[in-house]
């Protein structure tokens, strides 16, 4: 079980290479602050000796300060009014950066990397052709409600996900708390045994109370945009 993904962050010429065993179903949601925010909270996950295969591989991102680039792929892509809202509210919260899809997955990445594929599957991702083909739609009211159906979606999950790391605070404490304890009872020559349940504990608390302010003001943005106000 897990909702597994990888974290990529590239500066001065070299990268590192992050885990997560939960992320992946959220991924967007910690990349939507921003390169800062983003990059923190890749920094914060686990370090990895080896890539995932493309089926254990659920989400990637590459986060290319040298390049100013974020490459990623995600879940999101199923829903293409939700999807175009996070690469909508990306635009103002990344400026300067450029946003692109992984349309290739997990490989996308590495080719981006100039690391050998591997896995299972060493061709594209089967949804590859399906997200670069253009999407037309009729302008019209039906687009705008889509898009605003989109947009509230995102609004929601994003507050959501939020309260949830504010719950992982308490938590990741108390996690450092046990360890703590648990050093001192081994350095005291003390058996101990504790059992936790870490769903929680590769969650940090990233965003400044500036950063979701920024965030809200993106999603005003697109909101007014879509409204034509």
């Amino acid at each position: 079980m897990g909702s597994r993904a990888h974290y990529v962050v590239k500066a001065d010429g070299s990268w590192k290479r992050r885990y997560t065993h939960w992320g992946a179903h959220s991924m967007e949601l910690d990349l939507l602050a921003g390169p800062n925010a983003a990059t923190r909270f890749a920094q914060g996950q686990q370090s990895c000796d080896r890539w995932l295969d493309e089926l254990e591989c659920e989400a990637a991102a590459l986060i290319d300060h040298d390049e100013r680039r974020l490459l990623w792929h995600s879940h999101c892509y199923e829903d293409v009014a939700y999807r175009a809202a996070v690469l909508a509210v990306m635009a103002p919260t990344w400026p300067g950066w450029r946003i692109e899809w992984a349309y290739g997955g997990l490989y996308d990445i590495l080719d981006a990397l100039g690391e050998p594929l591997h896995g299972r599957f060493r061709d594209r991702s089967s949804f590859q052709d399906d997200l670069r083909a253009p999407v037309r739609r009729t302008a019209g009211p039906s687009e705008r409600d889509d898009e605003l159906r989109g947009l509230r979606r995102l609004v929601e999950k994003f507050d959501a996900h939020q309260e949830v790391d504010e719950a992982t605070q308490s938590i990741s404490l108390l996690l450092h708390v046990v360890g703590a304890l648990t050093s001192t009872a081994h350095q005291a020559g003390l058996e101990t045994q504790v059992t936790s349940d870490n769903a929680f504990a590769h969650r940090p608390m990233d965003l400044t109370d500036e950063e979701k302010v920024a965030v809200h003001a993106a999603f005003e943005a697109v909101r007014n945009k879509h409204s034509g106000s």
